[in-house]
């Protein structure tokens, strides 16, 4: 019975055991199969990770590829860049490139020079001009604008060509009437097969102050002190490409001292034909002209020139005409000259304009004075201060008569008063006139209709001197005598609101990094070393964080 109990004993424990190294491989086996499976499932999560990354990667890389493509693209077709110059000298104006994206013909602009080398010879040159600039900024900043054109229109071509090389010859030899010399530019367009040009020269792209220390020995020199090129190539596309020219006679022959070269240059700028007629007695004007204008008379006109002016205006019952009168303040009483004027409304009076205001007249001279958009006319829209010295009273005889309608452009405030003709800037008499206000420009309209029933107008503008200096603000953009009277010419001549204007910018040598203002310096600042940084730390804490939780 014990042996039985023995071998029951020995055989159970025999069958554990037995079952407990099978328990025990089981929990191998499992351990074993659950670490396989856990490796392959980290494994692919590993890898699914790894090609998101990746991905991630390959996305941000196509990415700056595809965006650098792109910047390119756009800088072929749009000038990609920011001009942080306090008074943007360094880009061309709005006005200026909305007008050379719009030039449909191709426009050739040799530049007569090699690129790299025309900042540091022009020095040399400039001295023909009894130039000493002193530096090679403005000459460099030339390069920058006229390179721009390019870049807002295709269509403009810009080419330099050394004038040591045979192209320049033959470039000399086709435009043999003009005098091309190193630095000038040559603009051309082929129209219709006719071929029309313009040289623009060293005095039209430099704005010159002459310095008057040895005048005395017959030695003047002259200092650069401003760019004009945006305005002088835009002009001189404008007018290579324009079918109509605009052709204005300047009626000298009652002018003794001619006072209008500024109006003269300025109209030239705008692509105005001039002529100059000199004749002492004029018997007609011809139709050619769109305009003629009158400057600063100082002897009356015959009745038969009257008469000629007269049916210059009426033009055959077409009108379309237009006349600028410019008064002298020294010229006697011109009766039969001013009653003319009296027929279209425009009184002209004796004296001199003096302003009681001394907030309203230049420093020491009371007859240099400031007159105001009277708001009666777009075509003084956005213009509210001209400057104009040595004025003679004008006023407007009516408003409205038959086919006339009289305007005020210009007017002084009431502060002015009509001093006794020939009184200076030490005129002390002024507390016995009455303050009144006085038009310093006014225009008159003879308006009809023609056969389709389209309103037709003729003009005649008179504005009270001559005098277009606008002393110390000539090229304020405050200032709108030029405008103004550039204004005028444009309606008389029938181009209102379809030309671009051309108003005179200088554009000072402070033009390059120590113009950059003040405002723009702290935007740079802010950008550059405070919102990029933090824009990148932060990136970079966030994707640290959201791996490491992940």
């Amino acid at each position: 019975m014990e042996e039985n109990k023995d071998l029951n004993t020995e055989f159970e424990n025999t069958e554990i055991q037995q079952e407990t190294v099978t328990e025990s491989k089981k929990v191998s086996f499992f351990k074993r199969f659950k670490f396989k499976n856990s490796n392959k499932i980290k494994n692919q999560f590993l890898l699914k990770k790894g090609s998101y990354s990746i991905a991630i990667t390959a996305i941000v890389i196509a990415g700056i590829i595809i965006f650098n493509v792109l910047v390119g693209v756009l800088q072929d077709r749009f000038v990609l860049e920011y001009d942080f110059s306090t008074q943007k000298e360094n880009s061309i104006s709005k006005e200026n490139v909305d007008f050379v994206k719009d030039v449909k013909d191709e426009v050739s602009v040799v530049f007569c020079a090699a690129e790299e080398t025309y900042s540091s010879y022009m020095s040399y040159y400039a001295q023909q001009y009894n130039v000493m600039s002193g530096g090679t900024d403005y000459y460099e900043q030339t390069l920058k604008l006229i390179n721009k054109y390019s870049e807002y229109n295709k269509k403009i071509k810009i080419k330099y060509v050394d004038t040591q090389s045979s192209e320049f010859s033959e470039i000399s030899s086709k435009y043999s009437g003009e005098n091309i010399t190193y630095g000038d530019i040559v603009v051309s367009c082929n129209k219709n097969g006719v071929e029309r040009h313009k040289v623009i020269g060293f005095k039209d792209i430099y704005s010159l102050y002459d310095d008057q220390t040895y005048t005395s020995m017959g030695y003047v020199t002259s200092t650069i002190d401003g760019n004009n090129i945006e305005n002088a190539l835009t002009s001189a596309i404008f007018y290579v490409t324009s079918e109509k020219a605009k052709k204005v006679a300047f009626i000298m022959g009652h002018t003794s001292t001619d006072g209008t070269a500024s109006y003269k240059k300025l109209l030239e700028d705008n692509n105005y034909e001039i002529d100059m007629v000199t004749d002492g007695i004029i018997s007609s004007v011809s139709d050619k002209y769109d305009a003629v204008v009158i400057p600063a008379p100082n002897s009356d006109f015959l009745g038969s020139e009257i008469d000629a002016l007269s049916e210059f205006l009426n033009n055959d019952g077409k009108f379309g005409k237009g006349l600028i009168f410019f008064a002298d303040v020294n010229a006697p009483y011109l009766t039969n000259l001013y009653d003319f004027l009296g027929e279209w409304g425009i009184s002209v009076e004796e004296g001199i304009l003096f302003e009681t205001d001394e907030g309203n007249y230049l420093p020491d001279d009371p007859t240099t004075l400031g007159s105001y958009n009277s708001g009666n006319d777009d075509i003084t829209s956005g213009m509210n201060l001209c400057i104009t010295g040595y004025n003679v009273p004008l006023t407007a005889e009516f408003e409205s008569r038959e086919e006339y309608t009289v305007t005020q452009l210009m007017a002084t405030p009431e502060s002015t008063i009509a001093a006794p003709k020939g009184s200076g800037v030490d005129f002390a008499g002024a507390d016995n006139y009455e303050g009144k206000s006085y038009a310093t420009a006014i225009q008159s309209a003879r308006t009809s209709y023609d056969s389709d029933n389209n309103e037709i107008s003729s003009y005649v503008t008179a504005f009270g001197s001559v005098d277009l200096r606008d002393p110390q603000n000539n090229e304020s953009a405050t200032v709108a005598t030029k405008n103004l009277t550039l204004a005028v010419a444009e309606r008389s001549c029938g181009s209102e609101n379809t030309e671009i204007s051309f108003i005179t910018k200088s554009l000072s040598n402070e033009s390059f990094s120590d113009s950059v203002s003040q405002k723009s310096y702290v935007f740079i600042i802010i950008i550059f070393m405070f919102i990029l940084p933090i824009a990148v730390l932060v990136a970079g804490i966030y994707i640290f964080i959201k791996r490491r939780n992940s």
